[in-house]
């Protein structure tokens, strides 16, 4: 089918355009969505592409790396796995207030772009784990050790996430930290038991204060109370002295105004009411002074008061007067 048969030179060329076709042919390649591509010219980073159909020059002068960036890779402090698999002292830290703390973390990572990642550090996986163990030491150091252990290990973890990605992006390793977890603070293996003897004097101690505090509001209530309810009395008297007052002094007016217009008639109402007043308390004997009654024949000596004494007196002997006298 060649001009001149396959030895000719027309043939020589044609077969030789057919390989260099079939050879720049091999240059395309397909990077799939998870992936990016590296390509690489006589071994030098030349560009970084996205998923889809690219070309690159085919080998022996190019080549293309596609590394998945969608996987989260994850690495360990504290508890080493694989071939780290004894456990280091990486997980001990020194506090702000001069304690130590084990700490157990773990860094989640992605590969965010993958010429850096490929060409710019040696070890993706102990770079991450040197620059967030850096880091949580950092921010530990900045911490005390009960705020590590309660309530900070939301902060702790937040500022050491951001800590670890400026490193990061310092070396341009081409690494995003997507989160850091902070699994276990505790005190050393060493001192667990007495760091829970102190916990538990801890909550020995609060629930004392709390059953104080609770006395404490209870009497103060109590006393709050009986205090309104003194007051409340106080008030009540005022008011009834008060009205009691007004009442007199209308009382006084009006029988001031009676005074005014029928003086005679006044004085004698305010004799009577008086004298009624003083009466009606006392023990009183009536004796008709006319000779006309009962009592005109009634001795002058005779103690009159006795008589009413007598009446109320169960063992006095019958036939004998209160006063010792004999009845005639």
């Amino acid at each position: 089918m060649l001009p001149g048969g396959v030895g000719g030179p027309k043939g020589i060329l044609i077969i030789g355009v057919l390989l260099v076709a079939g050879w720049l042919a091999t240059g395309f390649y397909q990077v799939e969505p998870n992936e990016q591509g590296v390509e690489l010219v006589f071994g030098k980073l030349n560009e970084t592409t996205s998923p889809g159909l690219q070309y690159n020059v085919p080998a022996p002068i190019g080549e293309v790396i596609k590394p998945r960036v969608t996987d989260v890779n994850q690495e360990q402090l504290g508890v080493r796995t694989g071939a780290r698999s004894n456990r280091g002292q990486d997980s001990l830290m020194l506090t702000g207030d001069e304690n130590i703390i084990d700490i157990q973390a773990v860094v989640f990572w992605q590969i965010s772009d993958a010429g850096d990642y490929l060409f710019n550090v040696v070890d993706p996986e102990e770079t991450v784990r040197n620059a967030a163990e850096a880091a949580i030491r950092e921010i530990i150091g900045q911490r005390d050790f009960e705020f590590a252990r309660t309530v900070g290990r939301g902060q702790i973890a937040g500022e050491t996430q951001e800590l670890v990605q400026s490193i990061l992006d310092d070396y341009e390793s081409g690494i995003a930290v997507t989160n850091v977890q902070i699994q276990k603070v505790d005190p050393p293996s060493q001192v667990i038991d007495a760091f829970r003897d102190v916990q538990a004097a801890r909550a020995d101690a609060e629930r004392a204060i709390n059953e104080a505090t609770a006395y404490l509001n209870e009497v103060t209530q109590r006393a709050e109370g009986q205090a309104q309810q003194i007051i409340q009395a106080s008030e009540a008297y005022k008011q009834e002295r008060i009205a009691a007052a007004t009442g007199d002094a209308e009382r006084f007016i009006s029988i001031y105004n009676e005074y005014v217009n029928e003086k005679e008639i006044t004085k004698r109402r305010i004799y009577l009411q008086t004298m009624e007043e003083i009466l009606s308390n006392m023990d009183k004997v009536l004796i008709d002074d006319s000779g006309q009654g009962a009592g005109s024949g009634v001795v002058p000596y005779l103690p009159l008061d006795r008589l009413t004494e007598r009446r109320s007196d169960p063992v006095a002997p019958a036939g004998r007067a209160a006063g010792g006298i004999e009845s005639q």
